[in-house]
């Protein structure tokens, strides 16, 4: 370009250029520098993607990995290198885990969703929580715990509890008919008063281990679920028989407002086993007199199912872990009243088991447990 000849370096070319316009600012820019700046528009600007510092990345106590387009690793610690045996970074997910699920839950990420997903990782055997997060410019965060020792010991405690919970059928169930028949043979009253004091611990012992049993094919997936539509109706007065005995005892008033049109996708065995227990529960903390209510209502494509009592209520501090096995609010009452602290965690896994939700709401007027579950 004409304008350029005397210059031989970019430097001297932008001198020329400034020498040119302090000599004669008003006058047009010559036809080459106009060339120059249109090549200069068209050209992409070339922009550095800022690559995430390694100290942030090696800082994270679990392993961390960032993606890019592609499900491409970019960057890594060396947690998630140890992880998956091997340097991740310019591999693809799928070669450096082979889980599809983890690959499409990175590939949302990437389209902006936030993920988080337990898989197993076949080429390792191992059973991790990913957590894949969306970040600027096309990015993702992958954080992967380890869950494998964590499920191995799960799977040692269910198992034991199983097979001690079997083991304990035979005698139990010895115990408990050696004492029936001694309280059918005339005894006086201290011989009788310590036979039934058998027969009730027996009794409780036994509750125990068929809900520590219940729970443990719950967690396994070893509890068969058949589903099927089941009116709501039927399904209530079925479980307010069963506790009726139980109710009168203490004179508690039982009543039911189920809508006749209420149909529930359940499995029936499940259902009135979750109404039980809530029914059961309702009745043993309400006091002498009190009342105990079984509502169903409909909500679109769910259906609830509430058990309501006249109780002392439960304070704010233990409706997080109510339905933790073994939790008691009343360690001592519950005791007395011979529970096995299992009920509401049966009936949690039950719901979830169903693809159903449970929750409580209390105050100094009763209680309200709620099971919400799919409309038939």
């Amino acid at each position: 370009m004409a304008l350029f000849r005397r210059a031989v370096s970019l430097d001297e070319a932008i001198s020329v250029i400034h020498a040119a316009l302090a000599a004669n600012p008003s006058a047009p820019l010559p036809v080459d520098l106009q060339e120059l700046s249109a090549s200069l528009r068209r050209r992409e600007p070339l922009r550095a993607v800022p690559q995430p510092p390694q100290d942030i990345l090696d800082a994270f106590p679990e392993p961390v990995g960032v993606l890019e387009s592609g499900c491409r690793f970019i960057a890594s610690n060396a947690a998630l290198d140890e992880l998956l045996a091997g340097r991740t970074v310019d591999r693809t997910v799928l070669q450096a885990t082979r889980c599809a699920e983890l690959d499409e839950a990175v590939a949302r990420a990437l389209s902006g969703v936030c993920e988080r997903r337990e898989v197993t990782l076949p080429g390792l055997s191992k059973t991790v929580q990913a957590i894949a997060t969306p970040l600027p410019e096309s990015r993702a965060l992958l954080m992967i715990r380890d869950l494998t020792a964590q499920k191995r010991a799960e799977t040692v405690r269910r198992d034991f509890i199983a097979n001690a919970s079997h083991e304990l059928r035979t005698p139990v169930a010895a115990i408990t008919g050696a004492a029936e028949t001694l309280l059918a043979m005339s005894l006086d009253d201290g011989e009788r008063a310590f036979t039934e004091m058998i027969a009730r611990h027996a009794a409780r012992l036994a509750r125990l281990t068929s809900d520590l049993l219940d729970l443990s094919k719950l967690e396994s997936g070893q509890w068969p679920l058949e589903m099927g539509a089941y009116d709501g109706i039927t399904v209530c007065e079925s479980a307010l028989a069963l506790v009726k005995e139980r109710a009168a005892a203490k004179a508690i008033h039982l009543g039911a407002d189920v809508p006749p049109e209420l149909q529930i996708r359940a499995d029936a065995r499940a259902l009135e086993q979750i109404l039980v227990n809530l029914l059961d529960n309702a009745i043993k903390y309400t006091p002498q007199g009190g009342r105990v209510t079984l509502l169903g209502d409909g909500a679109g494509d769910h259906v609830i199912v509430s058990v309501i009592d006249t109780g002392p209520g439960i304070e704010p501090r233990h409706q997080q872990r109510i339905f933790e096995r073994f939790y008691r609010v009343d360690g001592g009452r519950a005791r007395s009243d011979g529970g096995s602290g299992l009920g509401l965690a049966i009936v949690k896994h039950l719901t979830q088991a169903q693809g159903g939700e449970v929750g409580v709401e209390s105050g100094r007027g009763g209680s309200r447990f709620w099971v919400r579950l799919p409309a038939a």
